[in-house]
C-alpha cells in the first residue's frame, strides 16, 4: 500500500491480489477534506476549509447527500452540503445546556452520535444531558426521550424515560430509533411517539451472552447501525465484538 499526501488531499492505492486469476488489480481511493481545518479548532460556518469544528463526533448523511455532524466540543449540530458549505443547524456555539428551541436557541451538552430518517429529521444522543434529541429539517429541536440531566434506566414515554450516557444511535425505515445506552449496557428502542423500551440487554448486567431481548448481555455498547431489513448492529466495546 502506498500513501501520497499533498495539502488536504490524500490518495491511497491498495493493490488487491486476485490469486485465483493470477492477476493484480488496483483500487484507487481519493480522500479530500470536505470542510474544517486540522490546525485551527474553533467554530465558524463557511465553505470548505474556511469552516471550523471543535472535536466533531458522529456523522450521518441524508438521501439528498447532505451531511449532519455532531460537533461535540462546540455543543452544536452542523450541516454540510455536498459542496462543503457548513452551517449550524442547532445549538449555540460553545454554550452547553439543555434547552429545546429553534436554531441557535437550542442547547446540547456534548452531542455525540447522529442519525437521520427518510423525512430529514435528525436524531442526536445528547450524552451530557442523558437524553435523545430530535431536530427537524427546519432546525427545531425537541427532546424525544430522557430525563434531562438524570442518569437512569427507566423505560417510559418522553421525559419519563431515563438513559445513562447514551452514545450510538440509528433509525430504521419506519422511523423507530435505537440507542446504545452505554453505561446501562443495553440497547433501547424509541417509537415515533417517544415510547422507550429496553430492546436488548439488562441494565447494569454486563457480559457477552447472546439471547433474546433482556436475555442478551452487552458490555458498554457504542456504535449502532441498522440495515434495510430492520436488523440492528451494535459495536460492543467492552466485549470487543
Amino acid at each position: 500500500m502506498s500513501v501520497r499526501k499533498s495539502g488536504w488531499r490524500r490518495v491511497i492505492a491498495a493493490a488487491l491480489g486476485l490469486a485465483a486469476a493470477g492477476v493484480a488489480q488496483a483500487d484507487v481511493y481519493t480522500f479530500t477534506t470536505l470542510s474544517g481545518n486540522a490546525v485551527a479548532l474553533d467554530h465558524f460556518d463557511g465553505t470548505g476549509t474556511n469552516a471550523r469544528f471543535l472535536n466533531p463526533n458522529g456523522v450521518a448523511v441524508d438521501a439528498a447527500g447532505t451531511i449532519y455532524l455532531a460537533d461535540g466540543g462546540d455543543h452544536t449540530v452542523r450541516k454540510i452540503t455536498a459542496s462543503g458549505v457548513v452551517t449550524t443547524l442547532a445549538g449555540g456555539s460553545g454554550q452547553g445546556g439543555s434547552a429545546d428551541g429553534t436554531g441557535n436557541a437550542a442547547r446540547f451538552v456534548y452531542p455525540y452520535a447522529i442519525a437521520v430518517d427518510a423525512a430529514g429529521n435528525v436524531f442526536v444522543t445528547d450524552i451530557g444531558n442523558h437524553n435523545i434529541r430530535k431536530i427537524t429539517a427546519g432546525g427545531v429541536t425537541t427532546t424525544l426521550a430522557g430525563t434531562t440531566g438524570v442518569a437512569g434506566s427507566v423505560d417510559g414515554t418522553g421525559a419519563a424515560a431515563q438513559f445513562n450516557l447514551p452514545q450510538g444511535i440509528a433509525v430504521d425505515a419506519s422511523g423507530t430509533v435505537y440507542v446504545s445506552d452505554t453505561n446501562n449496557s443495553t440497547i433501547r428502542k424509541i417509537t415515533v411517539g417517544g415510547v422507550v423500551t429496553t430492546f436488548a440487554g439488562t441494565a447494569g448486567q454486563t457480559g457477552g451472552a447472546d439471547g433474546t431481548g433482556t436475555g442478551a448481555r452487552f458490555n458498554y455498547p457504542f456504535g449502532l447501525s441498522s440495515d434495510t431489513a430492520g436488523n440492528i448492529y451494535a459495536a460492543d466495546f467492552g466485549s470487543s465484538t
